[in-house]
């Protein structure tokens, strides 16, 4: 009889329990997607997570079979090794806990629990479903026609027995549909890796590698034959690393592909970078600078002399800052000289000075001679050493505008390698007109983004980073946040959900609150606390602010920049 009536307790509290996450869950059927997982999150007690901030790979969601993951209404959404974090919409429902369970005794399995919406969970599961780029072009039925084959190989040198071979071997098309694929999907580099039983080939698309597909074996060595004739290197050595470059001039545009070739384990490894000048024509204002930065930076270079730095690791877009500069400045009366290591790209009326080549010249002896050929503007690829940094200041101390780039992590950075680099602290602040930090972030394709509701966690959190940005005209702060904006993907970006890139940026100049740090206790922290009371806005929160627009996702900007909150 005592057992009966514990049954029945058990019972009874099992369906009050039931219809309480009933209730609470029909009470939050009008609410946001985010809000309602916010909630339940909180009653199981559990973390949650916006997964429009995450990014989430095919690899990691294929932990679990495609067909389980969809019956327990879970994913897979991050994992080291055998450790899995498993994101869920009810913690509580039948087949998820049958599911948790079963994960349990597997082997070697570990897990933590958090809480998405279920549009959250449909955007892992997507992953299921990734099409490489090339799979994409394939199912639109896209492809490299004779007439296309014809117009890539103008101006090519030594093509006429090439040509012929093209016609006869068929695995030699390859590689004008690799060339044709990047060129169509504006990739900036092409990787075409050897491995044991196939080639892998991979774009770098807006600054992100993506998977294209597998190449035969066979295939590599037609491929890397045509890349050593087309670069001029030299075809009977395979056990030293070369590099080269040729042209393929389309219509009215002139493309530049430099060419590298790495022995490695399975064969050469051939790496192509896409040079396309229209790049590198950008005005100032389609660089990504808000309205508070552009006017800055207008006032700056408007200056008959100083420096301007332009500082970010490889690949933030330092030189195409470099060269929007070069292109506003460049007038008849005025003479620009460049020293760059390669040249990547041509532009009329500027006189450009190769370094780096065998016999030719070094950044320190080629900046000597340009400095005495009477130049208004110079442009130095990259101060890299103590003696390239004295002449560069020198020369921004005695009539000449000079603009560089140097490799740090942070505008505030900058300094302190300036006097690693043995530059006089005292010269820094006479020098130096501005100091400019960047990264590249992707924008949300304008054709398929799409708003969501964010949870009020997630606004609270943003709002508390926009509460740190110093006020100045030109930034706008908006005052609610009702909606933002994430990746979907379609035809239009190749299935991606971004398209185009964009910079953030930190900026300050030599204002007499910086000035009078440098010439103190230096260090990054008192430049950055300096910078900032004179209204500099860090890269991650312009990131926050192009995010809130529209422009980009808070998931592309953590990608970027690390971790927001």
């Amino acid at each position: 009889m005592q057992t009966d009536n514990k049954k029945i307790i058990r019972r009874e509290r099992k369906e009050l329990k039931e219809k309480i996450q009933k209730e609470t869950l029909k009470r939050l059927y009008h609410k946001s997607e985010e809000e309602k997982a916010t909630a339940i999150a909180s009653r199981f007690n559990l973390p949650y997570i916006d997964l429009s901030m995450v990014p989430i790979g095919a690899e990691t969601v294929n932990s679990i079979p495609e067909e389980d993951a969809l019956r327990a209404n879970l994913a897979v959404v991050h994992k080291v090794g055998r450790k899995f974090q498993i994101a869920v919409v009810d913690p509580g429902n039948y087949e998820t806990k049958k599911m948790l369970e079963k994960l349990k005794k597997e082997d070697g399995v570990n897990y933590s629990l958090v809480v998405v919406s279920m549009d959250g969970l449909r955007r892992a599961w997507s992953n299921y479903n990734f099409e490489t780029v090339v799979e994409v072009f394939e199912n639109q039925e896209m492809s490299l026609k004779k007439e296309d084959l014809t117009e890539f190989e103008k101006g090519i040198n030594n093509i006429i027995e090439l040509k012929k071979r093209i016609s006869e071997i068929h695995t030699t098309e390859i590689f004008n549909i690799i060339i044709a694929g990047a060129i169509k999907t504006k990739s900036s580099d092409v990787h075409i890796e050897p491995e044991l039983d196939h080639i892998r080939l991979r774009y770098r698309i807006d600054g992100v590698l993506q998977d294209i597909t597998n190449l035969p074996k066979k295939a590599h060595r037609t491929i890397l034959s045509r890349v050593k004739m087309l670069s001029k290197m030299k075809l009977n050595v395979n056990d030293a690393p070369q590099d080269g470059h040729f042209d393929i001039n389309l219509e009215n545009t002139t493309i530049n592909v430099r060419s590298s070739v790495l022995p490695s384990n399975f064969g050469e490894s051939i790496v192509l970078r896409i040079l396309c000048e229209s790049s590198i024509k950008i005005q100032l204002d389609e660089l990504g600078f808000n309205q508070y930065y552009l006017e800055r930076v207008e006032e700056q270079i408007s200056k008959p002399t100083g420096m301007i730095l332009t500082t970010g690791p490889t690949g933030s877009g330092k030189t195409t800052t470099l060269y929007s500069f070069v292109h506003r400045l460049n007038q008849p009366s005025i003479k620009i000289i460049t020293l760059e290591n390669p040249i990547e790209y041509r532009i009329d009326g500027v006189s450009q000075t190769e370094v780096g080549k065998k016999g030719g010249l070094t950044f320190i002896d080629g900046l000597k001679a340009i400095v005495r050929q009477d130049p208004d503007i110079i442009m130095v690829g990259e101060v890299r050493d103590p003696e390239t940094a004295e002449i560069a200041i020198q020369a921004a101390l005695t009539g000449h505008m000079v603009l560089s780039t140097l490799h740090t992590n942070d505008a505030a950075g900058a300094i302190p390698r300036l006097l690693h680099l043995k530059v006089d602290k005292h010269l820094i602040a006479p020098a130096i007109n501005a100091i400019i930090a960047q990264r590249l972030i992707r924008k949300l394709c304008e054709h398929c983004k799409e708003e969501y509701v964010p949870a009020q966690e997630t606004v609270q959190k943003i709002k508390s980073v926009l509460a740190k940005i110093p006020k100045g005209d030109g930034i706008e702060i908006p005052d609610e946040i009702k909606v933002l904006h994430r990746s979907k993907g379609c035809s239009k970006c190749n299935f991606i959900g971004y398209s185009g890139r964009i910079g953030i940026f930190e900026i300050f100049t030599m204002t007499p609150g910086v000035e009078k740090v440098i010439l103190g206790n230096i260090s990054s922290s008192g430049i950055l606390e300096a910078a900032r009371q004179d209204g500099m806005i860090s890269m991650q929160e312009d990131g926050v602010l192009k995010a809130l627009s529209g422009l980009t996702s808070l998931e592309e900007i953590i990608r970027v920049t690390g971790k927001i909150f």
